[in-house]
């Protein structure tokens, strides 16, 4: 079976235009509107709209969702040179992928040593 991850930005739009009758929150919503998640896309929600992650690293928890605001970074912002240059983006966008690649691995390893769970 072919699988992959996938790092998606979930919006809900439930109310966000004035003057627009949106009717009762789906009763799927786990936490009301304003909160999306995969309930969401798993109910083929109305309200729902999802924009791609590119160039993020983040931990999910038990449900696959991020959950708060330290638990990810993407590149961006003060990461980008104040002047642009195409090269020089996509030269430091290949160092982000190299250092969250070995921050990875570096989590998996100090799991292991502390889990004590493998002997090294």
């Amino acid at each position: 079976m072919a699988f992959v991850h996938l790092l998606l930005e979930v919006y809900c739009l439930y109310g966000m235009e004035d003057g627009i009758e949106y009717g009762d929150i789906p009763s799927f919503c786990k936490c009301g509107a304003g909160q999306p998640g995969y309930h969401c896309m798993e109910n083929d929600c109305p309200f729902v709209a999802h924009t791609d992650a590119p160039f993020e690293i983040a931990y999910a928890g038990e449900s696959g969702e991020v959950p708060d605001i330290d638990s990810w970074m993407g590149f961006g912002g003060d990461m980008e040179p104040e002047a642009y240059s195409e090269s020089e983006i996509v030269e430091l966008k290949e160092m982000w992928k190299e250092i969250c690649k070995e921050k990875i691995q570096e989590a998996y390893m100090e799991y292991m040593l502390r889990s004590k769970l493998k002997n090294n």
